[in-house]
């Protein structure tokens, strides 16, 4: 009798334990198809998750770099646009210089001189635009405007000149400093204008203030006119390389966002490898699981059930 007694009792806690497995195999399942993955605790799997937290943080930093390289996209297309714009103004510029002759009688010159007026203030809005709260044409100086006219010998207009009050333009020049920041995993660059450009935009302008200036005499001044027109179109030249420089810029832009969208995907694909789920592979377990806890519960509490008397 006794030795039937200890057999029993054996039998039926390896029967509860049994169960107890059937349920907890039941229930990892069922979280795992919740969640979609089969790491949820470090406890789960301390070597797996140490890898998937270490991915998890590279993404962030990629995601970091996308978001410095849509700020630096933005600033370069703004530069680029506005030097694109200062440049269709000096197109304008020589048009009214070369349609105004000596033969001009004096109130065409004064409107022509008008017209010329115009176009040195709107380029000197666009030299002095801003993006992101700071100025495209200021190198990393952004306390005040960085482009004015000099008019300090009034009312002689013909002696005005633009002057630049930015960072400094000479790369030499122990001051001379570009903002850099990343906008890839291996990629820094300076979003704006390099500095050495803003200076051509300053020439540029006051090629066109010389052309009005030009206008603005008692007589026409035929070679004063043609000799700015000749500087605006040397300067023309200047901010097609400055274009030049903001497209060199872009283009590294594109290959650092494609090298970190390339590794962010693959990132993606190594945690989902890692701790995602095969969803129609775990279904299928979670309803065999589920099956066999059933079963299980059913017959146990038969076997339980089996009284002493059983045996006797």
């Amino acid at each position: 009798m006794s030795d039937i007694r200890v057999s029993t009792s054996a039998y039926q806690q390896s029967l509860i334990r049994q169960i107890a497995t059937n349920q907890s195999t039941v229930v990892d399942l069922s979280k795992q198809l919740a969640s979609r993955r089969k790491v949820t605790l470090p406890e789960d799997d301390p070597i797996v998750m140490a890898r998937t937290m270490r991915r998890t943080t590279e993404k962030r930093e990629l995601l970091q770099f996308n978001t410095n390289n849509i700020l630096a996209e933005n600033l370069i297309k703004s530069s680029e646009l506005k030097l694109s714009e200062m440049r269709a103004l000096g197109d304008l510029a020589i048009a009214i210089g070369e349609s105004t002759d000596a033969q001009a009688s004096a109130t065409e010159r004064e409107s022509a001189w008008g017209r010329l007026n115009d176009l040195v203030n709107q380029a000197l809005d666009l030299a002095n635009a801003k993006a992101e709260d700071n100025y495209l044409f200021a190198g990393t100086d952004f306390a005040q405007d960085p482009y004015r006219i000099d008019d300090n010998v009034i009312p002689d207009l013909s002696d005005d000149s633009v002057v630049y009050e930015g960072s400094p333009t000479d790369p030499s020049d122990p001051n001379f400093e570009e903002a850099e920041y990343y906008v890839g995993s291996n990629t820094k660059i300076a979003p704006r204008l390099s500095p050495q450009y803003n200076e051509d935009i300053q020439n540029y302008i006051q090629h066109i203030l010389d052309l009005r200036n030009a206008f603005g005499g008692p007589t026409y001044d035929d070679v004063a006119v043609k000799t700015a027109i000749a500087d605006i179109e040397t300067s023309d030249d200047r901010l097609v390389v400055a274009t030049t420089d903001l497209a060199l810029k872009q283009l590294r832009l594109e290959t650092a966002k494609k090298a970190d969208t390339a590794l962010f995907n693959q990132l993606d694909g190594s945690i989902a490898g890692e701790v995602g789920i095969d969803l129609a592979e775990v279904a299928v377990r979670l309803n065999q699981a589920q099956l066999g806890y059933e079963a299980a519960l059913s017959s146990s509490s038969r076997i339980l059930q089996v009284s002493l008397l059983d045996y006797i």
